[in-house]
């Protein structure tokens, strides 16, 4: 009995043997997976171009928390600038094979001013080719996530001279200059293209409406606010009528934007001395500036005048 058992044992110690170099052979009968992956990185956005053959499944890490099983090329979006290292595994039927690239993403300070090494900054121009703006509608109309669409381009619309290529430079410890070549600023060019003649348009630093020069202030700074609530007094029109101006408080939610000090500004000269980053990336970025108010001069409903009836979006060009 014992020799007929240990036999027994014998031949199934046999078949799994067997069975398991027959699985094994076969396994390694069928191709492994290729995997190549290239990233191109654009602000906070990586562009990831992966190419693979003989893959049945796709795990993705980003190194920022977020996983996806998102097959071949796709995009992602970083919410903060950092060092990540984006991490794929994909599967097939001859085994698994995984790849890492290491990503550095800048930050929205690193990209505005170029880094703490880019000892004289970065310097900005409005767009002649890349984006536009879009100047119609109340502030509080640019609540809504659609409303910011790049229609025309400021620039050539006034078909202003490169005069007023306004040069704006940011820099890494605060500090700001601009360049408004000759003292011209196109927030009153803006309005005077409002069927007013610019002949009309009073040359004072008082007031964004009536303004076409602008000394370039001397000691501007400006400071960074991300993923904050941004809160706007502004005024808008019931009648549509430009007679009675009707205070509202608009607020942004979870927006990057700047604030300038200082006779600081960014694209055009107003009301307001904040704007709000739509976009950015080395060398392009898109904002949003608050501008004009229906109460035209002082003395109308108090302070109201000093309220921004309007947004613009303006795109920018690293020079």
């Amino acid at each position: 009995m014992k020799r007929k058992r240990l036999l027994k044992n014998v031949l199934g110690l046999g078949l799994v043997l067997f069975l398991g170099v027959y699985f094994t052979a076969c396994e390694k009968d069928k191709p492994a997976p290729t995997l190549d992956l290239f990233i191109t990185i654009d602000g906070f956005t990586v562009d990831i171009a992966a190419e693979a053959t003989n893959v049945t499944s796709w795990s993705w890490d980003y190194g920022d928390g977020t996983v996806s099983d998102s097959v071949g090329s796709h995009t992602h979006t970083y919410a903060t600038g950092g060092n990540f290292t984006i991490k794929c595994t994909v599967t097939g039927e001859g085994g698994e094979i995984t790849k890492t690239e290491a990503v550095t993403i800048a930050t929205i300070k690193d990209l505005l001013t170029g880094g703490a090494s880019a000892t004289n900054g970065k310097t900005w121009l409005i767009s002649r080719t890349a984006g536009g703006y879009d100047g119609v509608g109340f502030v509080k109309e640019a609540l809504a996530p659609d409303y910011f669409p790049a229609v025309n381009n400021m620039l050539d619309v006034l078909d202003l001279p490169e005069e007023y290529d306004n040069e704006f430079t940011f820099k890494f410890d605060g500090s700001y200059s601009i360049d408004n070549k000759n003292g011209n600023v196109l927030a009153g060019w803006v309005y005077s293209d409002m069927d007013v003649d610019p002949g009309d348009i009073i040359k004072t630093t008082a007031y964004g409406i009536f303004q076409i020069a602008y000394p370039n202030p001397t000691d501007a700074t400006w400071s960074l606010h991300e993923n904050q609530d941004l809160t706007i007094e502004s005024v808008y029109d019931a009648n549509d009528d430009q007679e009675d101006g009707v205070p509202e408080t608009v607020t942004f939610e979870n927006v990057d934007y700047i604030t300038f000090t200082g006779g600081g500004f960014i694209g055009m000269k107003d009301y307001t001395s904040t704007a709000i980053i739509r976009e950015i990336a080395p060398d392009r970025m898109v904002m949003t500036m608050f501008f004009h108010s229906y109460k035209g001069s002082p003395g109308n409903d108090g302070d109201l005048y000093l309220r921004p009836s309007f947004i613009m979006t303006l795109s920018f060009d690293k020079k």
